[in-house]
């Protein structure tokens, strides 16, 4: 039983010192109003934050950076995108995630809004933005992209990627 307690304990401090960390992403200041791009491996996010009712709104376009994608990237089977504010050490203080439909890449891109309520930024912190996502490609269109564990038929072309932060 003592075992017991002792593990709960290390688990327990565990968890409270883990955090999500984005130090390795390009991050911006937060600055209200202000249009801004920030790139990364496979996006280019250009956005305006601002504050709206009782969150920070994040809203712009993401761009397909297609000089790195492979030919076969037609179709989106899983697109997520993710916003994010950290304070100045890259330490993510909330985020906001935007799922999109089976659909054609397009050079145009896909517009987001993410909402990130103000509770979740101390109001001295020097506040930043970053992005992320999540994307499986192919060169056909499918209806639904296969449930966790099971994989596309061996005869389809899949490129995924994500970039994001991770815990530390």
């Amino acid at each position: 039983m003592k075992k017991c307690f002792i593990f709960l304990f290390f688990l327990i401090l565990l968890a409270g010192c883990s955090h999500l960390s984005a130090t390795h992403l390009p991050r911006n200041q937060l600055v209200a109003d202000q249009t801004e791009v920030i790139s990364l491996d496979f996006w280019d996010f250009h956005y305006v934050a601002r504050t709206e009712g009782d969150g920070f709104l994040v809203s712009g376009k993401a761009l397909p950076n297609t000089r790195v994608w492979p030919g076969l990237a037609e179709w989106f089977q899983e697109l997520v995108l993710f916003g994010y504010i950290t304070d100045a050490q890259g330490i993510v203080l909330g985020g906001d995630r935007r799922l999109y439909p089976v659909q054609r890449m397009v050079p145009e891109g896909v517009e987001f809004a993410f909402r990130i309520p103000l509770e979740a930024v101390p109001a001295d912190t020097d506040a930043h933005v970053t992005f992320g996502y999540r994307m499986s490609l192919t060169e056909s269109e499918f209806q639904a992209v296969p449930r966790r564990g099971e994989s596309f038929s061996s005869d389809v072309d899949v490129f995924s990627a994500q970039q994001g932060p991770v815990p530390r």
